[in-house]
């Protein structure tokens, strides 16, 4: 059984080759019986076959694993691997079958564990990943740097959410004592399905994070909100609906994160439709890039300019705040493979 960071490992190698998480979800007789079984004891331990799942490092050298046993009486010492004890079929607990004879715990369970090692930042920016699109590649895990330069990180893929906030929250709620679950509960209490890339995640967790936490503080946010267009809209843009990167109703602003790509003619006329298709709708378009992302002052000019549409004023301009959303900001693009700001 695959816990820990090895098993985020293993929900990132799948989500990125198939594009979605295949794994069955054992029933509970089954997660009864399995965690009953499991050994990690030298012979049954193939690390050959965990890293051909994505669940290690393919370089021998390299090769860690964290395996879960039901408990203490099933460890055995041996070197690369890690392993950790769980009662058999604690309430909660769930488990994939990943492979035959290979299972992992599940993706919320995996979360809760990785927040136990992770600052606030980067388990939030593991949480927008996890409840959003995309999927990093496992060089991000590593510490790979991408190179930012003027367009969009590459250390990601398109892919099917992993799981949904609502999700995660339940099992926290059934798992109060695990360790990291304090962090999660903390990650969940702010955070948004649907991000599409990481940069979406980014002005997601910057805007729509309290204050006091180092975001702006927009509370009613909608990420990737589709707006359907009427007549005149219709008229106005050639197109009947459009997706809004972040949507806030009360401000009537659509947040556009513009990367590289959004240069080339066929985006920005795409672009320039939309647009002109939700002025018409009365709704404001706030394009952000990536130099947006590396300034701070830049975001708080924009978040005024949000919480004036919505008729609120922006209160938080202290030398301590600004600190707070270096911090988050910083946080968060590290832990997507970004320099800082």
């Amino acid at each position: 059984m695959v816990s820990h960071e090895s098993a985020l490992r293993g929900i990132r190698f799948a989500r990125c080759r198939y594009a979605a998480l295949p794994w069955r979800p054992l029933s509970a007789r089954e997660v009864r019986d399995v965690m009953a079984r499991a050994r990690a004891s030298a012979r049954s331990v193939d690390l050959d076959e965990l890293a051909r799942h994505g669940f290690c490092p393919g370089d021998e050298d390299t090769r860690r694993v964290h395996l879960l046993a039901s408990s203490s009486a099933s460890r055995r010492r041996r070197e690369n691997v890690s392993i950790h004890t769980m009662g058999v079929s604690p309430r909660g607990a769930t488990l994939l079958e990943a492979a035959p004879g290979i299972f992992s715990v599940s993706v919320e369970l995996a979360f809760i564990q990785c927040c136990a090692t992770l600052s606030f930042p980067k388990a939030l920016a593991l949480g927008y990943e996890l409840c959003g699109t995309f999927s990093m590649c496992e060089g991000i895990w590593d510490g790979w740097d991408c190179d930012e330069g003027s367009t969009d990180p590459s250390g990601y893929l398109e892919t099917e959410p992993a799981t949904t906030v609502a999700a995660l929250a339940r099992v926290v709620a059934r798992m109060p004592h695990v360790r990291g679950v304090k962090m999660a509960r903390s990650v969940i209490a702010n955070l948004l399905d649907g991000a599409r890339s990481p940069m979406e995640a980014i002005v997601a967790g910057v805007f729509h994070m309290p204050i006091s936490l180092g975001g702006i503080g927009i509370k009613e946010m909608q990420l990737n909100r589709r707006i359907d267009f009427n007549r005149l809209a219709s008229n106005a843009s050639g197109m009947p609906y459009t997706i809004c990167d972040a949507f806030i109703p009360s401000a009537r602003v659509d947040l556009e994160y513009n990367g590289g790509y959004h240069a080339e003619t066929v985006s920005r006329i795409h672009d320039e439709n939309r647009n002109r298709g939700l002025n018409a709708l009365g709704i404001t378009v706030i394009a952000l890039n990536h130099d947006t992302l590396r300034d701070v002052e830049a975001l708080e000019a924009v978040g005024s300019t949000i919480f004036h549409r919505a008729k609120m004023r922006y209160r938080d301009r202290s030398r301590e705040g600004a600190a707070r959303r270096v911090r988050l900001l910083n946080g968060m693009r590290e832990a997507f493979g970004l320099k800082p700001c």
